[in-house]
């Protein structure tokens, strides 16, 4: 949603969060968007473009082990899915939106009930700044996802309220991050984004500084302080109670720990240095109208 750092889950490991799968590592290299609400996005969402071109796919990766497509395309139907995959990953670096929407209504004739596809579609609208449009998206991936998988459903929650938080839809934002948590507790990602949105929100009315502390200090446990995303969430916390020093203390260990662009970081560090709290501001959505429509 909102946050400091990029993710996608279909394996839940973190080092960097999350792992994410093949076909948005450069997706997220190629986009670098001037907000932090919307770098977080371009990590934190789960799209199963491999598994919203065929359910038979998905069957049949369950039982020989994710992934193993991938390598080595065992069917007819996998090596079409692995060729929309590689399809729709380039004409997204290229920001070939005319491509992008073909290839989504050939996705969407293969299996216009899927959740993941949906997601996809949202995922699309927010890179292209149609945060409303987005939004719409998610709650059809909502309205189909089992309400039993409550750990897909924390993440779709977890973006929605990215593209909430995007549009400028605050309490929104507030809300579906807690439903996150409520759905899954130990998603990291959700307590991660909750804590950035009550520390660095710029309405007053949904920050909590002392709460957003606690959610950042139990993730930042979690994974042993060794996450700089987490460690500079829980800075910006720090600096939201009035506590410059733990938040100057937690900015440098996690700029010791960023191997990337670290430009961020040192930004928040020189706030903090200047005894003032960061504050977010959402980009305002862009090329209006449908997504179908380029």
């Amino acid at each position: 949603m909102i946050g400091n750092s990029l993710i996608c889950q279909l394996a839940f490991k973190i080092t960097a969060f999350c792992v994410k799968p093949a076909l948005y590592r450069p997706v997220a290299s190629c986009y670098q968007p001037p907000t932090v609400f919307f770098r977080l996005l371009l990590i934190q969402i789960g799209l199963a473009v491999f598994l919203a071109a065929s359910q038979a796919i998905a069957v049949e990766e369950q039982t020989r082990g994710w992934g193993s497509a991938w390598i080595v395309p065992h069917s007819t139907e996998e090596r079409i899915a692995r060729t929309r995959s590689d399809r729709l990953d380039k004409a997204i670096n290229a920001q070939d939106w005319t491509t992008v929407a073909k290839i989504l209504e050939e996705l969407e004739r293969s299996n216009s009930k899927s959740w993941e596809l949906q997601s996809i579609e949202a995922y699309v609208a927010t890179l292209r700044r149609r945060h409303s449009e987005a939004i719409t998206y998610y709650d059809r991936a909502l309205a189909l996802l089992p309400k039993s998988n409550r750990t897909e459903r924390s993440k779709l929650y977890v973006d929605r309220a990215t593209a909430q938080a995007l549009n400028g839809s605050y309490h929104a934002a507030r809300e579906d991050l807690e439903k996150a948590i409520a759905v899954d507790k130990n998603n990291l990602l959700a307590h991660n984004n909750y804590a950035w949105l009550l520390a660095t929100c710029p309405d007053g009315s949904v920050r909590d500084g002392r709460r957003a502390v606690q959610h950042a200090r139990g993730a930042s446990e979690s994974l042993k302080h060794g996450s700089p995303m987490v460690l500079d969430t829980l800075a910006a916390a720090e600096a939201e109670i009035g506590d410059f020093r733990s938040a100057v203390k937690d900015e440098k260990r996690a700029l010791s720990l960023e191997k990337g662009d670290r430009s961020l970081y040192n930004q928040h560090l020189q706030s903090y240095l200047n005894a003032s709290p960061v504050r977010e501001a959402p980009e305002p959505p862009r090329t209006p109208g449908l997504l179908k429509k380029p």
